[in-house]
């Protein structure tokens, strides 16, 4: 289990399972949502509005989010099309989680990603 908090917007997110993949979403309460995996087994929790529901004391001590960044923004910082990292993404080749309808990839795996590929692939500057 997984817990993390991003103060930023004041959201607790608790991993049940980490090797799972997202397949929906569902809001059971307002602010409350639970992500299910495709044979509708819940794999994370997230609380807004955490801060009302808890000690902020509590929630500082938990770790922060990993940073991650959106496709859009890995995309323009290798100078590759979005379709083409999703499509690493998918071949597993790049690390990345999908939020909603929204993929995050993980800034390291994205520069492992870049030195790994084939010298004929890598844009010259």
């Amino acid at each position: 289990m997984k817990w993390t908090y991003d103060p930023s917007v004041d959201a607790l997110m608790i991993g049940f399972v980490t090797t799972r993949k997202w397949a929906r979403t569902e809001e059971v309460e307002p602010g409350i949502l639970f992500d299910f995996d495709r044979a509708g087994h819940p794999i994370s929790l997230e609380i807004l509005d955490a801060s009302r529901h808890f000690p902020a004391r509590s929630l500082r001590a938990l770790p922060l989010p990993e940073v991650m960044v959106p496709l859009s923004e890995a995309s323009r910082r290798v100078g590759l099309d979005p379709a083409t990292l999703r499509q690493q993404i998918h071949r597993k080749r790049l690390r990345a989680t999908k939020h909603h309808r929204e993929w995050w990839v993980d800034p390291a795996a994205l520069d492992a990603y870049m030195a790994s590929r084939a010298p004929q692939g890598r844009r010259r500057d």
